[in-house]
């Protein structure tokens, strides 16, 4: 397996989150999974993240909130296995311009930057996911940013791992962790099932 994971909105490559993924990865053998840190413009992280995938051969994503939006739109057009934590589904009514100038600094974001990325998300949006096998929805449904009823009817036929309560943070990943990673790694298994058929 050939992970991506793309860290949420108020978060990084050093998120509690990502750094359980990466070292439940060395612990078990895996190779390290790819943890980028994603620009605000969502145009410019979808082209990062695609640039990735062709050069790393990802065949897996797992992403968290914001991330969860981008890994279902690079799910669908890459066919790629994929894993999300509280997703979010229409990020731009969560957003807004002012929280985009309170992450990055006002200095460094004007608002009518902050306006066109809001409208960038639009374009992203995948308003109904094929092959849901592919997909494993993990969600917490104490999550105070995001609505955790929408999350489940987007992913209504995925395999899904619900936290009672919990938080948008979702404090108890690593309990969960076995679960997600496992999901995860059936990507090579299947293909090494495919490929000993053909062998055969």
């Amino acid at each position: 397996m050939k992970l991506l994971y793309l860290h949420g909105f108020r978060s990084s490559p050093e998120s509690v989150k990502a750094v359980a993924v990466i070292q439940y990865c060395s612990m078990h053998g895996l190779p390290p999974p790819i943890v980028p840190q994603l620009p605000v413009s969502p145009k410019a992280s979808i082209r990062l993240c695609e640039q990735l995938i062709e050069q790393h051969q990802i065949d897996a994503l797992c992403g968290s909130s914001l991330g969860g939006f981008y890994g279902m739109y690079l799910a669908e057009k890459h066919h790629l296995r994929c894993a999300v934590i509280n997703p979010a589904i229409t990020p731009w009514n969560e957003l807004k311009e002012e929280h985009l100038q309170a992450r990055y600094n006002v200095d460094q974001i004007e608002h009518d930057d902050a306006v066109h990325y809001l409208a960038e998300l639009h374009h992203y949006h995948i308003d109904q996911l094929t092959d849901l096998q592919r997909y494993l929805l993990l969600v917490a449904l104490g999550d105070e940013v995001l609505d955790p009823v929408q999350m489940r009817s987007h992913f209504k036929g995925a395999r899904e791992v619900v936290v009672q309560g919990g938080t948008h943070a979702l404090d108890d990943f690593g309990g969960h962790l076995n679960e997600v990673m496992d999901f995860l790694n059936k990507t090579d298994q299947v293909m090494r099932l495919l490929e000993n058929k053909t062998s055969n």
